[in-house]
């Protein structure tokens, strides 16, 4: 089991992107070692869709949503944080994908 925190992980980069590859790469080492990474929510104020697409999106993408499921967890997560994610992957669910 890794432990992330997104607050260092989103202050530790100096884009949205980066950051987003760095949290990609460590869910991607999850998967390969079936292993869970839970995640530190603590003093995180917002997670923008660029961070989402880079990291989580792109796993769906690559895997799928129950992969995503399976190896990674939250903690310390407010409503709002956990409301904001619900929304991102049921929009990213319906959107279409090149074929």
């Amino acid at each position: 089991m890794c432990t992330v925190n997104m607050k260092e992980v989103l202050a530790s980069h100096n884009s949205l992107p980066e950051a987003g590859n760095t949290f990609y790469n460590t869910i991607v080492g999850a998967i390969a070692s079936d292993e869970k990474v839970v995640v530190n929510m603590e003093g995180v104020s917002s997670l923008p869709s660029m961070f989402l697409n880079v990291s989580i999106g792109r796993i769906i993408d690559e895997y799928d949503m129950a992969t995503l499921k399976k190896h990674i967890m939250f903690l310390k997560i407010t409503k709002q944080q956990a409301d904001r994610l619900k929304d991102y992957l049921l929009r990213y669910n319906e959107t279409p994908k090149d074929a």
